[in-house]
């Protein structure tokens, strides 16, 4: 209990020094365009991107306690592949993929609880790693199927992660992008004072109210930033060096986060994370399933040791591929390198050696 406790005042106290920091920097921001520049966001239009019907038909699933949005397209009678995105995401990042694998298999792209049009429970319970690897097991059944391959990103990597782990039966190849396996970056976390201070916004989504405030102020600036490959310390989630989203693409993200209560809920992510330490984040990685890490070494917010590491676990059952020039949103990032990198594997090559880097030149 002590111990406990000890670790709450920790986890707090650093939460407070970048809190800190932030309202500084938005302080400055204040002083240099002005309050009514900073203070403002509104709910935005919906992009017509977000519509084309080449991407798939849009539905839900109606799970125990939530309404998961859901877009599908490819086959019916075809093996289901899908995608589990992560932090400020929604389905419409994976419509790289989505355009390349709905011939071949039963394509189905989610928004997670909390994001996107899917439903967004209140308090940070409801966002436990317990309740989405429920969710996922829910929606594979709810579609049709017994089993998967489960392509994921990010936080999606950490459902991913997991779920393969505890529901080995339910994921036929698991395929991982810039999500390192609990196990290592909690080492890392521990151990390496990069990948702490890389860390620092896990530790500012535990403060209430500023994190919310940080994510909208300025209109929702924070999507251009992060997806436009910024290196500065308070926007440390950035990674993307080249390919940045065009204005519209941008546009869907700052939409879906416009949304009323959207912005709460993919904080709690964090929040119950951090705060729920004993939520089955931790097992080893002796998958029994093929598995597919891609990772983008300019991430910034995610160490570069990340692919070694996972490589020296030996398991004979992991592949690992690493795209120099990429960063954190590699499947959006360089697209046609991580769809050749995908369908490869999954085509299962004979000459598909088990670790190597791809050039993006």
């Amino acid at each position: 209990m002590i111990k406990t406790a000890f670790n709450a005042v920790m986890l707090w106290g650093i939460a407070s020094v970048y809190g800190i920091q932030v309202m500084y920097d938005i302080l400055r921001e204040v002083f240099k365009v002005g309050f009514g520049k900073v203070f403002q966001w509104k709910v935005l239009p919906r992009p017509l991107c977000l519509d084309d019907p080449k991407l798939g038909t849009h539905g839900y699933l109606r799970l125990e306690d939530v309404r998961i949005h859901y877009v599908a397209s490819g086959p019916e009678d075809k093996p289901l592949m899908l995608f589990i995105h992560g932090f400020p995401e929604f389905w419409y990042s994976w419509r790289n993929q989505i355009r390349e694998f709905q011939k071949d298999y039963r394509v189905v792209a989610i928004d997670q609880r909390g994001y996107g049009d899917s439903d967004k429970p209140a308090g940070i319970d409801a966002y436990t790693i317990k309740k989405l690897l429920s969710d996922t097991k829910q929606i594979i059944t709810a579609l049709g199927y017994k089993s998967c391959t489960l392509v994921s990103h990010d936080w999606g990597g950490i459902v991913a992660w997991s779920f393969s782990r505890h529901h080995a039966d339910m994921v036929d190849k698991l395929i991982v992008m810039n999500c390192p396996p609990a196990k290592i970056i909690q080492r890392l976390i521990q151990t390496d004072n990069n990948q702490f201070k890389s860390s620092w916004y896990m530790f500012f989504f535990q403060l209430p109210y500023l994190p919310e405030l940080y994510l909208q102020h300025k209109n929702y600036e924070f999507i251009d930033v992060i997806f436009a490959g910024s290196t500065e310390r308070k926007h440390a989630f950035s990674g993307m060096m080249e390919n940045p989203l065009t204005q519209e693409k941008a546009d869907a993200y700052k939409y879906m986060l416009s949304q009323p209560g959207a912005v709460t809920p993919t904080i709690n992510y964090y929040r119950a994370g951090l705060r729920s330490p004993n939520q089955s984040l931790t097992f080893d990685m002796n998958c029994t399933m093929p598995v597919l890490l891609i990772w983008g070494n300019k991430d910034i917010a995610l160490s570069s040791n990340v692919p070694e590491l996972v490589e020296k676990e030996n398991n004979p059952n992991i592949t690992v591929r690493q795209i120099p020039d990429s960063g954190h949103f590699v499947q959006m990032d360089t697209p046609d390198i991580v769809n050749k990198i995908m369908r490869d594997w999954l085509d299962g090559q004979k000459n598909f050696a088990p670790n190597l880097t791809m050039d993006s030149g």
